[in-house]
Order: structure tokens, then sequence, then C-alpha cells
């Protein structure tokens, strides 16, 4: 389980930033190591979806798109990500049009428990309550008009806690939210919520939405009804009071409160850049992403193109860019240096497209890592002809063939690998071994890899291409596959095949694995790899490039 961290700024507090009329700010402090949680697993969500949602004019609310998908759906689609097996949704304004529009969805995988809150227009508190005889397990607790990542989720539900009491995730980036007045403030010292309300004064955080609690919750907002204060903050409050409310600091985490028009474009470009990955480089960072998110955006809001769609389009595109090499010459080399690196491109919108739009799929993950191949391996192959054909020196030649021929074999290893650890058909899954590490060598490996990348190979190869030079990519990208690519996929194939090969080997009858200074019975290891690989499946190793 992960525990809360003090980070320094926290220690430090924000009191510093506070000026003019701005609140002061007291600084939010972690309560450390909490004691172990003596609730149950949590795989229940409360979501509710009750309200009309006046000021964004476009029927219930929880059915608005934000990027092609209706907000309770995303909402749903990511808590799935997060574990959540079942969630009890409270439905009230228009309750059976949301029901009907939800259902029709084929996308949603986890199990809907519908609710019905006849006193919709009545605060929100009245909601939680609708849950009340439903609910007796602990259960995560969100907002249909909110989005947030995963791993926010993730971290309430590992965060140990007490049965009785709640979890709050909290940001303290308060510059940065849209719309303070509305928000929901929080005061927090020492881990513990003291204060919540939107008409704080004083505060050092704002409510997320999200929350993990068990049925107290439901009491507590029972206690606050009858003094006739019917939010959920103010049961939150009523709980703070007993002493039975926390926080966890999810600062950073992407999250957002969809109210208003100007909120959808907001939650936009949160979700667009929410589909960056941490692994991009420069070119893909600054080049190719702001032009592929955008091409994705267009599409998840006007179109129903799917993934699979596009790994077809940026496939025929890489064969085009091979036929155009193989034509030679500078006009042919130079449109095949275009058309690869708009390959690129197009190859990150599938991905894109299957995280926004919640269409991703281990057969989409093996379509778009077998498409890459093919497209890379027909450009190098059409490179080698037009070499040969525009009659250039033969070091190009041979330095192609060796590059095509390594190139080969190291797909095919890495192909096995991923059949062989029954991983997600993304080469994202494959760990070299020099991804971490302080020595001067993994620096190089880890160096020496991103050139060989397919952001960076791709735009290398166009501007080789516009000084009439594409040619000498054969030799970098031969010297790169055979030092590099074929040492390093070798490497890991054989690793994963040794480990393999150790779990069938019977100790006392039963078969086990070596991890760190131990033996553990591979069942057990296997049983455990299947449920992480389950938990990942729709997050990081799911991106579908």
């Amino acid at each position: 389980m992960a525990f809360p961290q003090v980070s320094d700024a926290q220690l430090q507090g924000l009191d510093a930033d506070a000026s003019g009329d701005q609140p002061t700010l007291s600084p939010i402090v972690s309560a450390g190591v909490r004691p172990v949680s003596d609730a149950p697993a949590v795989t229940t969500a409360l979501i509710l979806a009750a309200g009309q949602g006046s000021r964004l004019n476009h029927g219930p609310k929880p059915l608005h798109a934000v990027l092609g998908v209706p907000l309770l759906a995303r909402a749903l689609n990511t808590l799935q990500r997060a574990g959540i097996e079942r969630a009890y949704v409270v439905i009230g304004y228009e309750a059976d049009v949301v029901r009907r529009g939800i259902e029709q969805i084929d996308s949603i995988g986890i199990e809907v428990v519908w609710l019905l809150n006849e006193e919709w227009e009545q605060p929100n508190g009245l909601s939680v309550l609708a849950a009340r005889d439903a609910i007796q397990e602990p259960f995560v607790l969100v907002m249909a008009d909110h989005i947030f990542d995963p791993k926010i989720v993730s971290r309430l539900i590992e965060t140990p806690r007490a049965a009785d009491e709640v979890l709050l995730a909290v940001d303290r980036r308060l510059e940065q939210i849209a719309d303070i007045d509305d928000a929901t403030k929080v005061q927090v010292n020492a881990g513990s919520i003291e204060r919540i309300s939107k008409s704080l004064a004083d505060y050092n955080a704002v409510d997320t939405g999200l929350f993990v609690a068990g049925p107290s919750l439901f009491d507590a907002v029972h206690r606050a009804c009858m003094d006739d204060r019917k939010t959920l903050s103010a049961g939150v409050q009523t709980l703070a009071e007993d002493g039975k409310a926390a926080v966890i600091d999810v600062t950073g985490l992407m999250w957002h409160d969809v109210d208003t028009p100007a909120d959808v474009g907001r939650a936009e470009r949160k979700l667009l850049d929410s589909a960056r990955k941490p692994t991009d480089g420069p070119i893909s960072r600054y080049l190719n992403r702001p032009l592929s998110t955008a091409l994705s955006r267009l599409v998840v809001k006007h179109t129903d193109l799917t993934p699979n769609h596009f790994t077809l389009v940026h496939l025929i595109v890489g064969l085009a860019a091979g036929f155009a090499a193989a034509l030679g010459g500078y006009i042919g080399f130079l449109v095949a240096g275009i058309l690869f690196h708009a390959a690129s491109i197009l190859d990150g919108c599938d991905g894109e497209i299957a995280t926004l739009s919640f269409k991703s799929s281990p057969r989409g993950q093996w379509l778009d890592t077998a498409a890459d191949g093919v497209s890379f391996l027909a450009f190098l192959l059409g490179l080698v002809i037009g070499v040969y054909r525009s009659d250039l020196a033969p070091i190009y030649f041979y330095f192609g063939v060796v590059g095509l021929a390594v190139a080969s074999i190291v797909l095919v290893n890495l192909y096995i690998y991923l059949i062989r650890r029954r991983r997600a058909g993304s080469l994202l899954a494959v760990r070299y071994g020099y991804e971490t590490g302080d020595g001067w060598f993994k620096r190089f490996l880890r160096l020496a890899h991103y050139l060989s990348k397919r952001d960076f190979m791709a735009f290398f190869a166009l501007v080789l291409a516009v000084f009439g030079q594409l040619q000498v990519g054969l030799i970098v990208f031969g010297s790169l596959a055979t030092l590099l690519l074929l040492p390093a996929s070798i490497k890991v194939n054989v690793e994963s095949w040794q480990l393999l090969r150790r779990a069938r080997q019977p100790l006392d009858g039963i078969s086990r694995v070596k991890r760190g200074s131990g033996w553990f019975p591979a069942a057990q290891l296997a049983t455990e790899a299947a449920v992480a690989r389950d938990r990942s499946a729709q997050s990081e190793v799911s991106e579908r490039r």
C-alpha cells in the first residue's frame, strides 16, 4: 500500500504566496505514515449524477460529451481503469434519458446499478443518501461532472484508513483552479480536514470531488441534513469534527470540474495533455504531439473513426513512403522523408484516440505494433532499393542491407518476448535494463535508444531528405541497430526465457521463482503478475504505441 509523503513544499507552506486580498494559506502537512487500514478492499463506487447542469445548456449534464464521450460514461470507464468493478449511479433529472444514453454505450464494461433521487433539485447530500440502503461496503465517491486521472482513484484505494474514516483527494495548486469562487475549499492540518466549504476564507487546498469512504459517511450526511445542511461537504465536515476526515494530496494529477462551456474547453485540453507520454522525447513533445493531438481532437469530437482506422491509415502512409523511397533520386527521397514523418505523426493518433475514447484493446495494440514494424521495414527496404537504383556509393547499400536484416531480427525478438510474457501488444512493455541508472554507459545507452526511436528517426530522415542526404540514414540506423538494438532485444528475450525456465523447475515438488534473495512459488507470482497486468492494462502499458 502507498503511504502519504511529506514534501518540502508542504512543510514550508504556502504563506509566502499570499498577497493583497488573497486569503492567507496555511501549509498542508500530510499525516505521515498512517495506521494499517482496517477497511476491506474497495471495488465499489458511488457516482452522483442527478443534477441538471443548466449552465451547459445541453440536456442532462451526465450525457454532455467531452471529446466525444459523455461525462458519466467517462467517469465509469475511468473507474474501471482504476480497478472498480461495480458503480452505483444516482440519477434524477431526466433519469430515464440518462439511463438509456449510458446503457447503449458498448465500451462500458463496469457493472452499473441505477439509483433514483426524486429530490434532485435539492443539494447533493440527498443524492448521497439515495445510496444509503444499497451500499454497505467501502466505496469510492465521485461526481459525474468531473474528469479525473485513474491514478487518483488508485491512490485513494491504496491509502490505509480506518473503516469509519473518509479520505478526500485534494489539490493544492490553488493558482491553477479556473473558478476558485465555485470550488469547494478545504482547510487541512496535519493530514486531517479541519473545515470544508465553498465559503471558506482561509484554506490551503481544494476538494477534487473524489473520496473513499464507508457507510459512516451516510450517517454523517444524514446528521447534517437533520440540521438542514444538505450538502456532501456538510457531511464531511461532520466527520471532520469527529476527527474522522483526512486527505491525500494528489497535486499534479489531472482532474477538472465541468460546469460551463469554458470548463468543457479546459477539460478537453487537460485530457489531450494526459494522452501525452512521459517517455516522449523532444521531437514528439514539441512537434509530433501538438499535431497528432489536434487531429485526434477533431476525430473523437466529429467522427466515428476508431483507433484501428488510424492504424490502417498510418500503415498505408508508411508503405507509400517505402514506395517513394524505392523510386530513388532527390524527389523520390524527399517525398519518402515527408511521408515517413507523416506516418510517425499519424502513429500517435491511434493511441491518443484509444486513450481518449476508451477504445483500447489487446488486438488493437497488436495491430498497431505490427503496422509499426511493417511500415518501418517497408521504408528501409524501399530506401535500400532506391539507393541501389540511384547508383550511389556501395557503402550505403551494404549498411542498408545490414540494417534491414538486423531490424527484422530485432522485431521478431521483441514480438517473441511479448508473446512469451503474455504482455500487452505494445513495445512499451519491453524493459531493456538500461532505462534507469546513473552510470555513464547506461546514460549512453539511453541516448542511443532515443536516437533509434521512431519519432527521432522519422524527423532525422526528413531533414536528411531535404538536404539530399537520406541515404546517410542507412549508415546511422545500420550502426545503431547492430550495436544496440540487436544485443538489447536478444538480452531481454534470453532473460525472459531463463525466467520462465526456472519457474518450471520443481523445488520440493513446487515450481518456484527467485525474487530478490528468496524463492517464491511460481503460481503465486504468476497470480500477482496477472493481477498487475489487469490493473495496468488500461493505463500505462495499454497505450497503443
